[in-house]
């Protein structure tokens, strides 16, 4: 793709140019990009899901530690993350950019590369949306999915004696951020965590997939980080749990890289977030942890019980170990480093 220098384009050869490269929305979608408004006619026996996210300039991404093509394709890949974590397949989505006027042609082509790539890779099309212009890049979309009336996986379903279960590994993205901020993205061994903070590949067709088995009794994505996301899940469902931390899910190299660099491993699994990976409770007769990988066709940990009270105990060999939830909010002091 060439560049998109928007001072020749202008708003309207902007869109014409977004129009053409999307591929076309078809399905239960009646009216896609053109007109003053999308038109969707939903499948019979079926709910909408609706996530929005919004990536700003100097809050969720910093050009010094990212690229146009991975910015697009995770300006995606973060509400494909949501709609999964429903259990939701995703249908389509809005985009809404506020650009400089004299934002970098090249950058504006990959940034809009990646993120029709990403789309492309989840049958997900682009639909519509709304262009500004503006001091710094901010990149917001607003993604649709579906699923069965009455089904979805809400935060607030976990039961005591279920067990809780995470999908992927987790920490990997924030080593990755610390190696791109320390500027070290090169040394030994940080490939695959550069890649997973800068590209992140949620498993959000493993949410759907783990609707259809019924067994789920509540889901939330970790976004914020382990302890933060699994406290908002908790406290919607009312209820405690129990989580064994030498059972948390690290990347093959990942505790070796963090030494050499001085990093805490552990600290980064706990609270480092941007992992993207579905945190979930299952009944006690549920399937077990390595079934659910080969249904869900990703790695499954199980981390622990659910259990009346309120709030989570970290256990190592039996013993209660202090922590708190931490993890990024827009609105409070930064306690963890974070793209988010």
């Amino acid at each position: 793709m060439a560049g998109l220098d928007l001072r020749k384009l202008g708003e309207l050869g902007l869109i014409e140019v977004l129009r053409r490269r999307a591929r076309g929305a078809r399905g239960v979608w009646r009216l896609g990009i053109g007109d003053d408004a999308a038109v969707l006619r939903p499948r019979p026996g079926y709910d909408l899901a609706l996530t929005t996210d919004t990536l700003v300039e100097g809050v969720h991404f910093r050009w010094e530690t990212t690229d146009a093509p991975s910015l697009g394709h995770k300006t995606l890949a973060v509400n494909l993350s949501d709609l999964g974590a429903m259990g939701a397949r995703p249908l389509g989505f809005l985009l809404d950019l506020c650009l400089p006027v004299d934002a970098s042609p090249a950058a504006l082509a990959g940034a809009v590369r990646g993120l029709l790539s990403e789309a492309q890779i989840a049958r997900c099309p682009l639909i519509g949306g709304d262009t500004s212009s503006g001091p710094i890049w901010v990149l917001s979309v607003t993604a649709l999915g579906e699923l069965p009336q009455g089904s979805a996986l809400r935060r607030d379903g976990a039961r005591p004696g279920e067990r809780l279960l995470v999908t992927g590994t987790l920490g990997g993205a924030a080593l990755g951020l610390a190696l791109l901020e320390r500027g070290q993205s090169t040394v030994a061994g940080a490939r695959p965590f550069v890649r997973r903070q800068l590209r992140p590949r949620p498993p959000y067709q493993a949410g759907a997939r783990l609707l259809r088995s019924g067994s789920a009794t509540a889901a939330i994505d970790i976004s914020d980080g382990l302890t933060s996301d699994l406290a908002q899940l908790l406290a919607a469902s009312g209820m405690g749990a129990d989580v064994q931390l030498e059972r948390l899910p690290l990347a093959r190299g990942m505790r070796s890289l963090c030494e050499r660099l001085g990093l805490d491993a552990e600290k980064l699994a706990l609270h480092g977030g941007e992992d993207y990976e579905l945190l979930f409770c299952l009944s006690p007769n549920a399937p077990s942890a390595a079934v659910l990988a080969r249904l869900l066709r990703c790695r499954v940990t199980e981390l622990g019980v659910i259990r009346a009270g309120r709030g989570a105990r970290y256990l190592r060999d039996g013993q209660t170990i202090a922590i708190s939830p931490q993890g990024f909010d827009h609105f409070k002091p930064v306690s963890v480093s974070s793209e988010k």
